[in-house]
C-alpha cells in the first residue's frame, strides 16, 4: 500500500538533489525557504527538508515561462 502512495505523489528529493537539479546552492535553498522567497515547495520529513520532484519540475518550468514572457 505505501508503495502505491509513493508512486502517486512522486519521488521526494533531499536538499542536495534539489540543489543539483535547480542549479542553486544548498544554502540558497535554505535561505529562500526561511525567508519565504521564490523556491520550490518543501516539507520536512523526520526533521529533514524534502522536495517533491514534481514540485521542483513545476517550479523550474514556471521560472522558464517567466524568463520567456
Amino acid at each position: 500500500m505505501s508503495g502505491d502512495y509513493a508512486s502517486a505523489i512522486g519521488r521526494a528529493l533531499d536538499i542536495k538533489e534539489t540543489a543539483r537539479k535547480t542549479g542553486l546552492a544548498v544554502q540558497t535553498l535554505y535561505n529562500l525557504r526561511s525567508t519565504g522567497g521564490d523556491a520550490p515547495k518543501s516539507f520536512t520529513l523526520r526533521g529533514r527538508v524534502r522536495y517533491l520532484e514534481a514540485d521542483v519540475d513545476a517550479w523550474i518550468a514556471a521560472a522558464a515561462e517567466r524568463k520567456v514572457a
